[in-house]
């Protein structure tokens, strides 16, 4: 269940903007990556879609690290919530890249407003299945200062 007495809309509300917040720093980072690695040409035939995976798929590492700590306040934990939203973002990846691919690449349209239109469409997806399958509420809930207090104390042991 995505809402509940526990988790209101508000809550989810609040952290689907906490979600877009967190994410223009990951989508600065994969726009940067994407354009830097489109610049080199990685793939004559498919050059937007090869800039588009590689890009994608390591900007997705950083994203779950960034995610974990500050948008969504789950206790899951970081191997089991990082396989899962990998499974999801592979999922997602596949899709874009075809998209990419087809819209850039096949009907020639340009390259920068395709990866701005497929990062705003993959964008609301992501954030649904990461609450409801990476970071689940049945997992319940840990605030960020008690994630960062646990942190500390993990240093000074």
């Amino acid at each position: 269940m995505l809402v509940s007495d526990d988790y209101p809309w508000s809550k989810l509300l609040l952290e689907y903007a906490m979600y877009c917040a967190v994410g223009c720093i990951n989508v600065a980072i994969f726009a940067a990556l994407y354009y830097w690695l489109h610049g080199m040409t990685l793939s004559e035939s498919f050059p937007a879609a090869t800039a588009w995976a590689i890009a994608y798929f390591v900007s997705s590492w950083q994203a779950h690290f960034l995610h974990r700590w500050l948008t969504f306040e789950s206790p899951t934990g970081y191997t089991k919530s990082l396989s899962i939203m990998l499974v999801i973002y592979t999922v997602l990846w596949a899709i874009s890249t075809a998209s990419i691919a087809y819209f850039s690449d096949t009907l020639d349209y340009n390259h920068i407003y395709t990866w701005a239109a497929n990062t705003a469409a993959f964008g609301f997806f992501a954030f649904l299945a990461l609450r409801i399958f990476a970071f689940p509420l049945s997992d319940g809930r840990v605030t960020r200062s008690e994630r960062l207090e646990a942190y500390r104390d993990s240093r000074r042991s």
